[in-house]
């Protein structure tokens, strides 16, 4: 009987060592990496009705250029995590939708700083990081 207990007892510290190597792991990645959130068009919506401000970029599926432009995103919500980003891809949207939204015509990519419900600035194009976050910080 106590053999047994003995062999339990050491399968059970392997199990716990483990679990706590696993544990350490994800907590590093959480504590490293973050990413933008993709929101739906009707999210979207919500958010300008209730007047949030936010960081939004709109892209589509479909262009290479808004599939590039994601890397950048994610390297700067990861060092940067105080102004959340959040992406829309109208890919599948009415080609209205920005306008009828946010009474903005955009082309994809295109960054935008949303201030209470209301765009207060925003950039065409897929950006460098740098510039990514020159513009974030002088706008919000």
């Amino acid at each position: 009987m106590k053999a047994f207990f003995k062999k339990a007892w050491k399968e059970i510290s392997v199990f716990g060592i483990v679990l706590v190597v696993f544990l350490a792991l994800f907590a590093y990645r959480q504590a490293t990496y973050a990413t933008y959130k993709t929101i739906t068009t009707a999210q979207l919506t919500k958010m300008v009705e209730k007047k949030e401000s936010f960081v939004l970029v709109a892209g589509s599926s479909k262009d290479s250029y808004s599939a590039s432009y994601q890397e950048v995103l994610t390297k700067y919500q990861t060092k940067n995590r105080k102004h959340k980003i959040y992406y829309v891809d109208l890919a599948n949207a009415k080609s209205d939708y920005m306008t009828k939204t946010l009474h903005v015509a955009v082309t994809t990519p295109t960054t935008m700083i949303i201030k209470k419900g209301q765009v207060k600035a925003q950039k065409a194009g897929a950006m460098q990081y740098y510039y990514l976050y020159d513009f974030i910080e002088s706008n919000m």
